[in-house]
């Protein structure tokens, strides 16, 4: 059965249609069921006898429509695909783009047996027909109903889609969905912002070859880990790299603090996805590893964590790959967003309201106005993203930059005071001792165990840099030391050896 805005698209679409709209695409935000939007369009069109062509970029979504045409709608459907025997018997057909076009193009004479008559053609991830293949095959049926259903109805460059599409349906937004229970909430952290100032942009984005330069260091990959560790350890998660690279890098730092990690790329093959997907599904992998592979057409309804460590200024990108952690599970409560990449600066919040446009020469969208309580900010202790509270929801710190927008607070790991003025300064406040306290976990845990020193240690250190014991600090969790930091421990060392030296 569907859900109300389902069959509310399914009118507008059929409204379109007889008002003398013949290429309309919808805009439906990832995980609110366009597969069985998509179903029940095919199946209205089976009923009447209509010939209907389903097209798509991957293999595996032709699996799946095949999967809910039967299972749904009991239609039987015939497969156009490299490596499966077709029937073109069946009405409704179900490709590959690529398979596709290279069959019907590739006759001399200009006739194949693989062209579908078909009266209704349906494209999914429609943001991806504005490419040469995809137009050319809408040229083929200029006189037909064409129609698209995507998340994002922009162009790379973000602008509208007009070039193809006469009309835009737009079925709901991610709010909504969200607040009816039909897409996860969001909690959103923000562990740093990157510097980009010398990342050049190309065509709308920033050109992947420097921010490999910028984005794939030790630093900031062990920052991903570390902020993962703390606040997603053992949820499933699908990490963006900026390139395969910066990818296997992420990967090789997941495994290195023992998570079972696995990376793909537009390389890995068909057999080695499906493997990787079946070892989460049982458990053996929790985290993955990818390069802008799986932005789109991923179904994995437990995945509940997204760490973008790959920036964009395209909306249409940043909101394809949030939406791989939006679809409900059971027991599934939410879905956390680490942006390691300024992507909320650059493109808000998944769920911010969006009206979209056919425009091709300007912006496809426009942000509608949001009343916001308080402007967002970041927790500088646990990095979460709030609004509404000079208190962290989340543990409790008082917030010094609470009023400051999203778009210019501090990272978490910001800099202590440095080694002269920490000496000159008696009193640390409150958001300084828990990130200090949650410094000195970590440098105990890393350092400290191995060579057998006693918890006592925390609590001294701690007393011996802020004057006073550590109270109501339970909730802090181990954070990555800072350069500040070290050079103190470092300066204790030396003070203690020497001390050490001048009693022997």
């Amino acid at each position: 059965m569907l859900r109300d805005y389902q069959e509310g698209a399914i009118v507008k679409l059929r409204d379109a249609i007889r008002s003398g709209h013949r290429k309309p695409i919808m805009a439906l935000p990832t995980g609110g069921g366009k597969s069985h939007i998509f179903g029940q369009i095919i199946s209205n069109a089976f009923d009447k006898g209509h010939k209907v062509l389903w097209l798509v970029h991957r293999r595996n979504l032709v699996y799946q429509m095949r999967d809910v045409l039967w299972e749904h709608f009991n239609i039987e459907s015939g497969i156009i695909m490299s490596g499966v025997e077709p029937d073109l018997g069946f009405p409704v057909q179900l490709s590959t783009i690529q398979t596709y076009y290279r069959r019907i193009t590739g006759d001399p004479l200009g006739f194949s047996g693989y062209f579908i008559p078909a009266d209704l053609v349906l494209i999914d991830e429609g943001h991806r027909s504005l490419s040469k293949t995809y137009k050319k095959i809408i040229d083929m049926y200029e006189d037909q109903v064409v129609m698209a259903c995507t998340a994002t109805p922009l162009r790379a460059d973000g602008r509208g889609m007009g070039e193809v599409y006469d009309c835009i349906i737009d079925v709901a937004s991610t709010g909504d969905l969200i607040d009816s229970g039909y897409l996860s909430p969001v909690r959103y952290f923000v562990p740093h912002v990157p510097d980009l100032q010398n990342v050049r942009v190309h065509m709308g984005d920033y050109v992947v070859k420097d921010l490999d330069e910028t984005m794939n260091r030790p630093k900031l990959t062990g920052d991903v880990v570390d902020n993962w560790l703390r606040h997603a350890e053992n949820r499933k998660t699908i990490v963006f790299g900026v390139n395969v690279k910066h990818s296997i890098a992420l990967r090789e730092e997941f495994e290195r603090h023992g998570v079972n990690a696995a990376h793909l790329d537009a390389r890995s093959s068909d057999d080695e996805r499906d493997e990787v997907f079946a070892a989460m599904e049982r458990g053996d992998i929790t985290v993955i590893c990818n390069v802008a592979l799986y932005q789109e057409g991923l179904d994995v309804p437990d995945v509940s964590c997204i760490v973008m460590a790959r920036p964009t200024k395209s909306l249409g990108l940043f909101r394809q790959c949030g939406g791989r952690g939006l679809r409900v599970s059971p027991g599934k409560q939410d879905c956390l967003f680490f942006d390691h990449a300024g992507v909320l600066k650059e493109n808000g919040f998944l769920e911010d309201p969006i009206e979209w446009k056919l425009d091709g020469k300007e912006k496809g969208f426009e942000r509608k106005a949001k009343p916001r309580e308080k402007k967002p900010v970041v927790c500088q202790a646990c990095s979460y993203v709030f609004e509404g509270s000079s208190i962290c929801p989340r543990c409790g710190s008082p917030v010094k930059s609470f009023g400051k927008t999203v778009e210019t607070i501090e990272a978490e790991m910001r800099e202590l005071d440095n080694e002269r003025k920490m000496k000159k300064k008696k009193e640390m406040s409150g958001i300084e001792k828990r990130v200090f306290y949650g410094m000195l976990l970590w440098y105990y845990r890393e350092v400290g165990q191995p060579k057998g020193w006693k918890s006592t240690w925390v609590v001294a250190k701690y007393k011996d840099r802020t004057g006073v014991w550590p109270r109501k600090v339970d909730d802090v969790a181990p954070i990555r030391p800072d350069q500040n930091f070290l050079n103190w421990i470092r300066s204790r060392n030396i003070r203690y050896a020497r001390r050490k030296n001048a009693e022997q």
